[in-house]
């Protein structure tokens, strides 16, 4: 079992992917995830020698994509080419793969467009309930400092939950921004304390905070919480700035209502000027969090085993990775860290046997697909 079992990857060959590659190899790599890599064809490509030329390019250069991930041990699937329309066919193959997450490129955008956010990219945040991460293609992949924006309703605890599984996941700092707008008196009739107004929306939203975490796991992670005055999208966008956040991860569909960020409209906003790489969620999780016996204590074998090698006690931590495989034979993790461990003892023998084993393992996860369409195949008489 899996906390982030699969990630959709759709790729246009003709924009810079390297940092949507980088990043989806760190995100799979932490979780174990399965990638699976797509390109979505026009259907005006009609003659069927143009087709297939592009497709056969297009193949050439996913297959390059799919060697990258091999030789990172990553485990992905046979890149898909469909054909149609970009947005519906991600979304279906996201629907029907039931994907934990869509892994997206900023994309490009129109000749007159004034946001940085590509059209591709803006419609699958809009229309997808699968949760999307959306790199942005001209910047370094960190994941070292992260921004979560919330306005006390459902959608931004959604967001806040992900958000902490990330930054635990990724050892990465965490700002819980709340954001409310000051009282302006304009009006010289009406007698009211400015500043006595605001003192109250302070208090109250600082409340409303300090409530609102109480009903998140926040230990070991290192967070803070600020309060801002403001128009919601203009803060977020400063406070990126200010402080350097390399991920932002909002909500979609909050509510309305006096103070609130109106997560839906604001997360629009924010994200259309693309200030960073960022994350939204509608209705779905990223992490499923299954968290049963097996999960639990794999991640508690298995930490204990990498904290045992830092501190040099070799033998000992290659017990609790054979109980992680004992648990579930298939955690690829434990393979290499067992053959790791062994080649720093002088163990080759055992080294060889580990690796061998991930490798094999690994080799027929990215075949498996394969044999599902042979064995349909036959199945089917054709």
């Amino acid at each position: 079992m899996k906390l982030l079992e699969k990630i959709l990857m759709p790729i246009d060959v003709n924009t810079d992917y390297k940092e949507q590659l980088n990043t989806a190899i760190k995100i799979a790599r932490s979780y174990n995830s399965e990638i699976i890599v797509i390109y979505v064809l026009s259907e005006e490509i009609v003659h069927n020698d143009i087709k297939e030329i592009v497709t056969n390019a297009i193949y050439e250069s996913l297959n390059k994509v799919k060697e990258t991930f091999k030789k990172e041990r990553i485990i992905a699937r046979e890149p898909v080419v469909e054909y149609g329309k970009p947005i519906d066919k991600i979304l279906q193959i996201a629907i029907e793969e039931n994907v934990n997450l869509i892994l997206a490129g900023s994309g490009s955008k129109g000749k007159n467009e004034k946001f940085k956010l590509g059209i591709n990219a803006d419609k699958l945040i809009r229309l997808s309930d699968k949760p999307v991460w959306v790199v942005k293609s001209n910047e370094k992949t960190k994941l070292t400092n992260i921004l979560c924006p919330v306005d006390f309703s459902e959608p931004s605890s959604r967001a806040l939950k992900n958000a902490i599984l990330l930054s635990r996941k990724f050892k990465a700092s965490l700002r819980i921004l709340g954001v409310y707008e000051p009282f302006a008196n304009t009006s010289p009739r009406l007698k009211i304390d400015q500043e006595k107004e605001n003192a109250y929306r302070l208090n109250q939203i600082e409340k409303e905070m300090n409530q609102f975490i109480k009903r998140f796991d926040l230990n070991g992670i290192d967070y803070k919480t600020d309060i801002q005055a403001g128009v919601a999208s203009e803060t977020i966008l400063l406070t990126i700035k200010e402080y350097g956040h390399d991920l932002l991860v909002m909500g979609t569909n909050g509510r309305s209502g006096l103070n609130r960020l109106i997560m839906g409209s604001i997360t629009e906003k924010v994200t259309r000027e693309m200030p960073c790489s960022f994350v939204t969620t509608k209705i779905q999780d990223i992490i499923q969090l299954r968290f049963d016996n097996e999960i639990k204590e794999i991640e508690v074998h298995f930490k204990n085993a990498n904290d045992l090698v830092k501190s040099g006690f070799y033998k000992e931590a290659i017990s609790q990775y054979i109980i992680c495989l004992q648990i579930n034979d298939m955690h690829i993790p434990s393979m290499y860290k067992l053959a790791e461990v062994h080649r720093i003892i002088g163990d080759n023998v055992n080294a060889v046997y580990y690796d061998n084993m991930a490798k094999d393992l690994l080799s027929r996860l990215w075949d498996k697909k394969i044999e599902h369409e042979i064995r349909k195949h036959y199945r089917s008489g054709k």
